[in-house]
């Protein structure tokens, strides 16, 4: 199965105006994690089409000579990002150091320049929250389907899943409506299947035997903002009947798209009887 990044999906759904190869507007996906690498992907906008989207399609969007670099505002450190090919991404293709860690706490800038276009957007990485617990049942509407659901106590902040199935998928995808259901508070959220481009079989359950790998992200108010209008758009984008007119926020200057700072920590469980 291909694996999709995420921001082309919103690109594709909402993104009307543009034509192919137009300028006037970088597509920027990018994140640091709290003890991670910044990864950033650049690419320019691919218009909304009645045409099933193929893998050559994204690939020629893609920008492979910007110039990509993220500076610690805490403590004056910039590194300029290198471009790699990375197969756990698709397109396998991203920006990318060894040089930089992600610290909570800290504040981190992204400048983007491709040609006379400069994006720029600034993060900061909150610290991150503990799961107290991960907990697998079975699905009350399917004998054969179930549910994974993840605890923690965080009821100030903001937050987001991302869940990767082992064997499936190669990098980690954003699980439906779970910032939702975190920000109601609920201390319970059921964290459904990573949800991306290619997944027109999708469905939001796990089966026996899958071994489901989560992020658990708390975020900053902004980046919640862009996940739920994710939300949005690929709940109801494959409904001919509700159009989409409009972009999901962001917090680039110069770009569609988002620079995101994770306070991540990560928790595996086995879809299994007890």
């Amino acid at each position: 199965m291909k694996k999709i990044l995420p921001l082309l999906l919103v690109a594709v759904a909402c993104t009307t105006t543009y034509p192919y190869r137009d300028l006037d507007r970088l597509v920027v996906e990018g994140w640091i994690d709290a003890g991670g690498a910044p990864v950033v992907m650049v690419s320019s906008p691919l218009p909304a089409s009645d045409k099933q989207v193929q893998a050559e399609d994204l690939v020629e969007h893609l920008y492979y000579k910007a110039y990509v670099s993220v500076k610690d505002e805490n403590t004056g450190e910039e590194t300029t990002l290198t471009p790699r090919k990375d197969s756990r991404y698709f397109p396998p293709f991203v920006y990318t150091t060894d040089q930089m860690k992600g610290v909570a706490s800290h504040r981190y800038s992204l400048k983007v320049m491709y040609g006379n276009h400069v994006a720029k957007a600034v993060t900061r990485i909150p610290e991150p929250v503990p799961l107290d617990r991960v907990e697998v049942s079975r699905s009350e509407q399917s004998d054969t389907m179930y549910v994974v659901t993840a605890y923690f106590n965080d009821p100030d902040g903001y937050h987001r899943f991302f869940a990767k199935v082992e064997g499936q998928d190669s990098m980690y995808l954003p699980s439906l409506l779970s910032g939702q259901m975190a920000a109601n508070r609920a201390g319970a959220v059921s964290v459904m299947r990573g949800y991306g481009l290619d997944n027109r079989h999708w469905k939001p359950l796990y089966k026996l035997g899958e071994t489901v790998h989560i992020k658990f992200c708390t975020v900053e108010e902004d980046i919640w903002a862009y996940w739920d209008s994710f939300d949005a758009v690929s709940t109801i984008a494959t409904v001919g009947f509700f159009p989409i007119t409009s972009n999901p926020p962001t917090n680039m200057k110069g770009a569609y798209g988002y620079w995101a700072g994770y306070g991540a920590t990560y928790a595996t469980v086995k879809v299994e009887l007890p």
